[in-house]
């Protein structure tokens, strides 16, 4: 524990004091002792050595403390500091005695003048004297250092005031500080932007395009959005390989860029979707407009190696008309006018109108069958080995719905998960998949394998209220441990009210309380999620593929991998990989402590059979080489 300084130097003061007047008495006492005081003057004597080893247990602690310890005058200079002081400013006693730190301890730009230096007294009502304090400082050899302090008043033993300085270099640490702030000025950038255009992504679009909404339909002006898709990109990406198509996107999105109007928002939605939003538009003819003259550019040939490359596009455009629309119904609009353009004999630009809305209107009987869907049980899934390269060997697998229709169409989890969220039906699927996962971990270990399962588990699982009691019953019906399974919770899950993020929080202490994994999914882009890590009780964090996808190519995405892992590794959080595609990344995880691997290098999804064959047959996983993926995708 520390020791407060201001009581050092006073019990010092007074250790002093008392030893003086105990050698005067027993002077006293010697010129007057007698056979029958001898034993009076033998306690004194002892209580003397008593105070002085008081007084040398004391020397020592001020004298061997890791913190410089300083004892000024009220006019800051120094009477005393002990050799941690010394040894930070790279000066010996001998220098500093007498002088005030502002003479020498200052950069020298940030130096009072020798006037100001002079007159200078302590004032113990300033901040110094109430609040640690951090200056940057400097050593007699020049060399600039971070300082941290702060001041206590302590009264001599001649009522004189005293000041006591309590210092330490804190150098290393404000360097750390200065490197996760960077890294959560990554993170936020990244959860917000996409990597190769720079342009945002669907988050930040919905957050501009629902606060414009809010403000331009008081002030009766409308918002347009124009959705774009790029024409057979597919075939650019076969003919000429993966550096060509991403080529073509930056192009698209600088003629985003070159026909934006000062206001405009830009979007990249993902693969060869892009979304701009236009604030204060009036009609469809205006909105085509900037529409057509987008298309113009996008049409502009550019050149790739030794070919040319033509790019076509087809956009669907919608206007809020007022009506009081969110960001995702006018997204939702807009999208559904391009899947007209891209019709066959349709023209490129499509306008979302009352047609159009009908044929929207279509969806909710697709709406309607999916809720059938969930009422009959019929969410099938399928299931995605995860290796442990520690042992070589598929330790665990994660679950993963999937809806097939009546007339076996395979509706993919973009749509019908979103389906499920405007039906509040999440935690019916997570339900199925608790079930799934639980009879399929207990028909491996019966096999004898030491298997765990993963579920993904969203906000509304984990408020339902018997979300715990139906977790606990299902594994107890398969017989399993709760250590045999992991819930994946998205980092998302922790954003908005704050009665939500509390009980999100507090229902992931209760499944750690009750021996359940639980793993942050998705992290690394998302929210700055490290200040999670102190907050929420995790067993581990997913690493989310977009990084993963750069760290044998991107310097910013090394480093934050390699400071998750490493920041990971010191709280005792477990780390998994997903997106995990080459022998590269998979040798960067692994040197770097995270062994956890998930991800088409390893394994795609399969059915239940094919997974129990795979870890039954315990076969070696070869992860392809990077140049393997390039010359099969070329």
């Amino acid at each position: 524990m520390a020791v407060d300084p201001a009581i050092l130097f006073l019990a010092a003061e007074l250790a002093l004091a008392s030893l003086l007047l105990l050698t005067l008495a027993i002077l006293l006492l010697k010129m007057r002792v007698s056979s029958r005081a001898q034993n009076a003057l033998e306690e004194v004597e002892q209580t003397l050595d008593d105070v002085s080893a008081q007084e040398a247990v004391l020397r020592a602690v001020v004298e061997n403390a890791n913190d410089g310890l300083v004892y000024q005058d009220m006019n800051a200079r120094i009477l005393w500091a002990n050799p941690a002081y010394c040894r930070t400013m790279g000066r010996t006693l001998e220098e500093i005695i007498g002088r005030r730190p502002q003479e020498f301890c200052f950069p020298p730009e940030l130096k009072p003048r020798d006037e100001e230096i002079e007159t200078y007294a302590f004032d113990t009502d300033s901040y110094e004297f109430h609040n640690l304090v951090r200056r940057p400082n400097m050593r007699k050899n020049g060399e600039v250092f971070w300082h941290e302090f702060n001041l206590s008043v302590v009264e001599s033993r001649d009522g004189e005031d005293r000041v006591v300085l309590v210092s330490r270099d804190v150098t290393s640490q404000v360097h750390h500080e200065e490197e996760l702030k960077e890294a959560q000025s990554y993170l936020y950038h990244a959860a917000h932007h996409d990597a190769l255009t720079a342009l945002e992504n669907r988050a930040a679009l919905l957050a501009d395009a629902s606060a414009i909404l809010r403000r331009d339909t008081k002030e009766g002006r409308e918002l347009g959005l124009i959705f774009i898709d790029l024409d057979h990109f597919k075939t650019v990406n076969d003919s000429h390989g993966h550096a060509a198509g991403d080529q073509l996107l930056i192009h698209v999105a600088d003629a985003m860029r070159a026909t934006a109007r000062n206001g405009d928002f830009l979007c990249r939605m993902g693969g060869d979707e892009f979304v701009m939003g236009c604030p204060g538009v009036a009609t469809f003819d205006e909105l085509q407009h900037i529409a057509d003259a987008l298309l113009d550019r996008i049409r502009t040939p550019i050149t790739w190696v030794d070919a040319t490359l033509v790019c076509n596009a087809s956009i669907g455009i919608a206007l809020s008309n007022g009506e009081k629309v969110t960001a995702e119904d006018l997204i939702r609009s807009a999208d559904f006018a391009l899947y007209e353009a891209k019709k066959p004999g349709a023209p490129h630009v499509a306008r979302y109108d009352a047609v159009l809305h009908e044929r929207q209107e279509a969806e909710y009987a697709l709406l309607e069958e999916f809720a059938e869907t969930l009422d009959s049980g019929g969410i099938s899934f399928v299931y995605q080995p995860i290796l442990d390269t520690s042992t070589g060997k598929i330790r665990s697998f994660e679950a993963l719905a999937r809806w097939h229709r009546k007339n076996g169409e395979l509706v993919g989890p973009d749509t019908f998960l979103g389906f499920a969220a405007r039906l509040n039906r999440m935690a019916d699927i997570d339900f199925a998949a608790i079930r799934a996962t639980t009879s399929l971990v207990s028909e491996l270990q019966g096999m004898g394998h030491k298997i765990q399962g993963a579920f993904n588990t969203s906000s509304d699982a984990l408020a339902h209220p018997d979300f715990l009691d139906r977790l606990d019953h299902e594994a107890r019906r398969a017989g399993l441990d709760s250590t045999s399974l992991v819930a994946e919770v998205l980092e998302t899950t922790f954003f908005g009210s704050d009665t939500t993020d509390s009980l999100a929080a507090a229902r992931i202490s209760d499944l750690r309380n009750k021996g359940f994994a639980v793993y942050l999914d998705d992290f690394g882009v998302g929210y700055a999620g490290l200040a999670h890590l102190s907050q929420l009780d995790v067993s581990g964090v997913k690493l989310d593929r977009s990084l993963i996808s750069n760290v044998t190519h991107q310097r910013a995405a090394r480093i934050i991998t390699t400071s998750i892992l490493r920041l990971c590794d010191e709280l005792g959080v477990s780390t998994l990989a997903e997106g995990v595609e080459s022998a590269e990344q998979a040798d960067f995880l692994k040197e770097h402590g995270c062994f956890k691997l998930q991800g088409y290098g390893i394994a795609r999804p399969m059915d239940r059979a094919a997974l129990i064959a795979m870890v039954d047959a315990a076969a070696p996983v070869v992860i392809p080489a990077a140049e393997v993926l390039t010359a099969k995708s070329a």
